[in-house]
């Protein structure tokens, strides 16, 4: 875990390295970050002039769900994005044999092998958006309310790691399948509560497609605190989210024909 951890923080130090040779990108970036936020709060703002709650949650609260789904948008785009994007593309040109033969986790190198850090930008201003939620809903967070957010904000960006590892490692099997778009098309599920959804979507959102833990839950931590039993049974979804990603990436090398042999 040590040497993970080492390597790790040395392609991040390589990856700003290098971006910082690009500053202008930076501003972009956060331009870009800020109007699609802008375009939501507005959207938001629409929809809550005509009512006042959507599926139980007030304004405010959906402004904190929204910053939170940036967090965990900007870790995805920082972290795993420009790993797994056109996985299956790797697998068929080869470029995975060369990180098979290094002397580290495949999984590990395939999945955070670099990283792209203006993306940062996205984390940043969700924070922002977060402050502004809090500040809408006009109550004091406690102590609790907070460590449940960011315990509940790791369980989702550990949830998020795994899907989107899971959906990558479709092309181990069949290397002509892409669902990049599929699993962007259902990320966005997140900027919303699972609870203005009927039942069955929503019972799809919370315990098949986990999206419930990307912003939801750790949203509602935050705006009306969490449990002990939810947080234990939040750790176990994370634990178990990462050991079943570890028995699939090993079962798809079993099955996996080097390009170059």
């Amino acid at each position: 875990m040590v040497k993970l951890l080492r390597v790790f923080v040395a392609i991040c130090s390589v990856s700003v390295r290098r971006s910082l040779a690009f500053r202008a990108n930076l501003i972009f970036q956060m331009l870009m970050t800020a109007t699609g936020l802008g375009a939501g709060l507005a959207a938001l703002g629409i929809v809550y002039s005509q009512t006042q709650t959507l599926g139980g949650w007030r304004l405010g609260d959906v402004i904190v769900l929204l910053g939170t789904y940036q967090i965990v948008s900007g870790v995805l785009a920082t972290f795993i994005e420009p790993n797994v994007m056109w996985f299956a593309g790797q697998v068929k040109s080869g470029k995975l044999d060369d990180i098979l033969l290094k002397p580290i986790s495949s999984l590990f190198l395939a999945s955070l092998g670099s990283c792209a850090p203006l993306e940062l930008s996205q984390v940043m201003l969700g924070l922002v958006v977060v402050a502004v939620g809090l500040v809408t809903m006009g109550t004091a967070v406690t102590l609790w309310n907070s460590v449940g957010w960011l315990l509940m904000l790791m369980l989702g960006i550990a949830v998020m790691w795994a899907s989107r590892v899971l959906v990558a490692s479709v092309a181990l099997w069949a290397p002509g399948i892409d669902l990049d778009v599929v699993y962007g098309a259902l990320w966005q599920f997140g900027r919303y509560p699972v609870s203005i959804y009927q039942p069955p979507i929503r019972f799809v959102l919370t315990y098949v497609l986990p999206v419930a833990f990307i912003s939801t839950l750790p949203a509602r931590a935050l705006t009306h605190g969490t449990s002990l039993p939810l947080l234990v049974f939040g750790l176990l979804v994370g634990l178990g989210a990462v050991m079943i990603v570890r028995t699939v990436w090993n079962l798809g090398l079993r099955r996996y024909t080097s390009a170059t042999s």
